[in-house]
């Protein structure tokens, strides 16, 4: 049976705890009184300190759920008599009512359940406001007035919260000098921007990959002089979320790195400023070994694989997903198109010229077949994404292409509905797709797909069709508005509808084939000979069929594994990987096989990354989706050394393999990666990037950008017997300009500070003590089992020294220092 607990308080009276101060003097001591105490409910939690009524004074808020209230404590003025305390009229000797602080409280009632509050100017009137999270009601804002009170305004569009403290930042995100407030949800996190006439906007809604998300900081991590967002996630990938913010203002996908997992959230020891060459700084409490640890994250060398390939001395690519997630959860799997949406429509003549700017890359637009929409990332100058932008399309809308249908210089949208049986074609119009323009088509789409039919320019839009129970392969090229059928083959002998079809040159002679995907059947292969006939090579009994047999389109990518400058087809299976073409007799071959590191391992994707090619600029992009045009022209003739990466479904990380002196492929690396339901990959030469597609979401892989990488500093174990830190609290104690560290082991209720030693190699220990004794004959309410439950470190007093204020059991301890 755990014991009662009594709060006998220690250090209650004038009695000061001090800490020793160094030899050379260069570190001031630490001096604490008090502790302060203010007495309130169990149900307290989320403390916030602010100068509350503007009278010079911090004052403190902490939510209520035991009275569902927010309880205000204004700090009194010098000489300011105390409120009186009332008296108890059943007294208990082992719960006295204690109360001694400088503070008048006041409270606003809420009526719902809070989970957290923070406090900030929200409105642009220079008063503080209160802003909370609960239930029923999602976000809250609480505006103050110039008379005091406290007026309510609710936030209907707040993502679903999630229901710990430091869920909640108000800050300045985007610099125009007006506060404005991060949410991290449940399933999302939502920014809302405060607008001139001080109203928060709309939020903008980054949906989370994974859930559990929690601790949200608000730190510049790479050093460009903008708020990035800090979060952490105790699941399968790695541990520490960032996402950086880009130059237009908005956050980029998620990034993850890997640390030992965490007991609390992070806390930050020093900003990045790429001026000074300075890195961002954080700490932790390990959750396996209860030790501190210091880590920072910095932009990683050539050492750690992370700049992309230099020829001769290419070291591992970075593969660590940037994750894009619009519609977690769906139902129905997303499909995904490639292309130069978003570009000025140019005819021909006035194209860019080779000597043109650098192409930053292809948009991606991504369905929502359940919600009859599409998501599009636009491409950002500096190769980075927008937020996603929606746009209505047909309901069902299962099978996506991008292609240069009316020969502007920029690809349209191409989209397929089973459901409405419709193809239609769309182009990005001031902002926005518009809705799409049906083609002359009859039959339910399963598939689209556009190419170079022939390599000279003879551009045809694929369609894979179901009617009336016979399925077929239909070409269309465009005819002024509308389309022409130009030819159909005919797909027999099937038992089921195929799901995919791709666009393909199998025999490497410069011209596209088909390759036909069916549940529970070998892929198809129609190649392509004069004038658009085509022939099912995969008829043929020399085809070997069982080196294709039950393969998924997902598991199909392209790559030009012997340096050639022409694409192999390269599957993943089981436990390995192969590289197949089709030989002049008709048959496949295998032209190399990568071994994964177990056979029972699941490979659901394969990258071949090939050597960074040239740059390309906007007139390069000849094949539309896949820029496969330029990365053939651009590696023509040169072997390059080239990486494969394994996607293992089952371990949920990267196997990277390169070959040895003898060619022979081996495994160089592992990294983990997360879940994704691979539904395709894609691998761009042209702009060093992958991309591996799912069910709902996608990654990015930018394989030339420099990346950061977590690097230990130091990790500190108490040398106090049976100590284990669960919670650790940065703040500059002494005002010396260096953060000294609060260690919390709230199941033994003890505090111990840290400084940084003079040569900052390592952390000294320079007080600790317990908050409170254990009682074994208390009959009352005992709380939680791990106290103090929360640490603040603020200057309470004014007095510009911080004091250390804890919330433990129903009361508030304020340590002032002397």
């Amino acid at each position: 049976m755990i014991p009662r607990l009594r709060i006998t308080l220690l250090l209650f009276s004038l009695v000061a705890l001090h800490s020793p101060s160094f030899a050379n003097g260069a570190s001031a001591p630490l001096a604490l009184t008090g502790p302060e105490v203010v007495k309130l409910d169990w149900g307290t939690r989320s403390l916030q300190v602010a100068d509350l009524n503007g009278d010079g004074l911090p004052d403190i808020a902490v939510a209520n759920n035991d009275r569902s209230t927010i309880e205000l404590l204004y700090q009194l003025k010098p000489g300011e008599p105390p409120p009186r305390v009332p008296a108890s009229l059943s007294p208990n000797r082992w719960e006295p009512v204690v109360e001694d602080a400088r503070f008048r409280k006041a409270t606003i009632t809420t009526g719902v359940v809070m989970f957290d509050l923070c406090a900030g100017d929200l409105n642009g009137d220079k008063l503080p406001d209160l802003v909370y999270t609960g239930s029923p009601q999602a976000l809250t804002l609480r505006l103050q007035q110039t008379d005091g009170s406290w007026v309510e305004k609710k936030i209907p569009e707040a993502p679903a919260p999630n229901q710990l403290v430091g869920s909640l930042k108000i800050a300045d995100l985007d610099g125009d000098g007006r506060a404005d407030l991060a949410m991290l949800g449940k399933n999302e996190l939502a920014v809302f921007y405060q607008t001139d006439g001080g109203i928060l906007a709309a939020p903008e809604r980054y949906t989370l990959p994974d859930n559990n998300c929690y601790g949200l900081e608000i730190c510049d991590v790479d050093g460009d002089g903008l708020a990035d967002l800090v979060y952490l996630c105790n699941g399968a990938r790695q541990t520490v979320r960032v996402r950086l913010q880009t130059p237009s203002r908005q956050f980029g996908p998620e990034l993850s790195y890997e640390i030992k997992h965490s007991r609390c959230t992070l806390q930050i020891l020093q900003q990045a400023d790429a001026k000074t060459g300075r890195h961002a700084i954080f700490a932790f409490a390990q959750d396996g070994t209860g030790q501190l640890e210091e880590f920072t994250l910095k932009p990683g060398d050539a050492s750690s694989g992370s700049v992309g390939f230099q020829p001769g001395t290419t070291p591992l690519p970075s593969i660590n997903p940037r994750i894009f997630s619009p519609r977690p959860g769906a139902k129905t799997p997303a499909a995904y198109a490639i292309g130069n949406f978003t570009a000025e429509p140019k005819p021909r003549s006035s194209l860019p010229s080779k000597s043109a700017s650098r192409f930053p890359g292809p948009d991606i637009v991504v369905s929502d077949p359940d919600a009859a929409q599409i998501y599009l990332y636009a491409r950002q100058p500096d190769g980075g994404f927008t937020t996603a932008k929606k746009s209505p399309v047909f309901s069902d809308a299962r099978a996506l292409a991008a292609g240069d249908w009316y020969d502007e210089g920029r690809d349209v949208l191409f989209i397929g509905s089973p459901k409405e049986q419709a193809v239609g074609v769309s182009r990005y119009i001031d902002g926005r797709f518009e809705y799409p323009k049906p083609l002359p088509v009859t039959g339910r789409p399963l598939d689209v797909a556009y190419g170079d039919f022939d390599g000279l320019g003879q551009k045809l839009l694929a369609v894979l069709l179901e009617h009336k129970g016979k399925r077929s392969i239909e070409l269309w090229s465009r005819d002024g508005d509308t389309a022409k059928l130009e030819h159909t083959i005919p797909i027999t002998n099937l038992k089921t509808d195929p799901r995919a079809l791709r666009l393909l040159d199998a025999n490497q002679d410069g011209k596209l084939d088909i390759a036909v995907f069916t549940p529970l059947d070998a892929m198809r292969l129609y190649v392509q000979g004069d004038g658009l006939e085509f022939t099912e090579a995969s008829a043929d009994s020399g085809f070997r069929r069982s080196l294709v047999d039950k393969l998924e389109s997902s598991a199909l990518t392209l790559g030009d594994i012997d340096g050639d400058g022409k694409h192999e087809l390269v599957t993943a299976h089981s436990g390995f990987a192969r590289a197949l073409r089709l030989d002049a007799s008709g048959g496949l071959q295998v032209i190399e096989q990568f071994n994964a590191r177990d056979p029972n391992t699941e490979v659901a994707a394969v990258l071949a990354i090939p050597d960074s090619p040239s740059p390309v600029t906007a007139s390069d992009w000849q094949k539309p989706g896949l820029g496969a045009t330029v990365s053939q022209s651009k590696t023509q003739g040169s072997k390059s050394r080239i990486t494969v990466v394994l996607y293992d479904r089952k371990s949920e990380q990267f196997q990277i393999l390169r070959s040895d002196e003898s060619g022979l492929y081996q495994i160089v690396d592992t990294v983990p990666a997360g879940k994704i339901e691979v539904t395709g990959a894609e691998v761009l030469p042209a702009t060093n990037e992958a991309f591996i597609f799912g069910r709902d979401r996608f990654w990015w892989l930018p394989l030339g950008r420099r990346d950061l990488a977590v690097a230990t500093l130091s990790t500190h174990t108490t040398d106090l017997p049976n100590i284990s830190y669960a919670d650790v609290i940065a703040g500059d104690l002494v005002g010396d300009g260096r953060p000294e560290i609060i260690c919390v082991d709230p199941a033994k209720n003890l505090l111990e500070i840290l400084r940084r030693n003079d040569d900052g190699m390592r952390w000294d220990s320079i007080m600790h003590f317990k908050v409170f004794e254990i009682d074994q004959h208390y009959q009352g309410r005992r709380g939680t089992q791990l106290e103090p439950r929360e640490t603040v470190i603020a200057d309470i007093t004014g007095n510009g020294k911080k004091s250390i204020i804890l919330v433990v059991h129903d009361r508030v301890l304020i340590y002032p220092q002397e």
